[in-house]
């Protein structure tokens, strides 16, 4: 009898494990590796560097600011910026925050944005206002020329404000477009 309630719990413990570790292991992005899943949710991508505690990729709410970057990562140099302006700069899709030791009683901090390459790889949509030669030339389809053409044309015309914008360029067609829209 002792031996059949063991293996009664056994059992029972069996499929219990085996739906918590299905449940837990559940797929969202079939067919897709794990690098590249697209972004996905509120909050903005911020790549955080230099002499804090704990740099690397982070994701922030919507509403955050450099102060709340600096606070959840390297708490004690908040007191050091020696640019408190930039402590109130609202974060960006793509941000780079790095934090440079000038001193023992100061740091100071710089905002950059992600290359092109690096925003694809973690799935952050591309802004075209914010992309330089080199990031239009990492897109496929896009060689120096192109991208080229596609910076004089932002420089003559100001910001593309959307996407579509982009179709007005030269040597951008439809089936062009079309590639690229996915990166935006």
């Amino acid at each position: 009898m002792e031996r059949k309630r063991r293996f009664a719990l056994w059992l029972l413990a069996a499929v219990l494990a085996a739906t918590l570790f299905s449940a837990g292991h559940e797929t969202i992005h079939k067919g897709l590796p794990v690098a590249f899943l697209r972004y996905a949710g509120p909050g903005n991508m911020v790549r955080l560097k230099g002499c804090c505690s704990a740099p690397g990729v982070y994701r922030f709410a919507d509403d955050a600011k450099v102060v709340t970057a600096i606070n959840m990562t390297a708490p004690l140099l908040v007191g050091k910026v020696a640019n408190t302006a930039l402590l109130e700069t609202k974060l960006q899709n793509g941000d780079i925050i790095e934090v440079v030791a000038r001193d023992r009683q100061h740091v100071g901090i710089t905002i950059g944005t992600m290359k092109a390459k690096e925003r694809m790889l973690l799935g952050i949509p591309l802004d075209p206002d914010r992309m330089d030669s080199g990031d239009w030339e990492s897109l496929p389809g896009i060689g120096p020329g192109l991208a080229k053409t596609i910076m004089n044309y932002r420089h003559k015309n100001g910001d593309f404000r959307s996407i579509e914008s982009l179709q007005r360029v030269p040597g951008i067609g439809e089936k062009k477009f079309r590639e690229l829209k996915k990166y935006f």
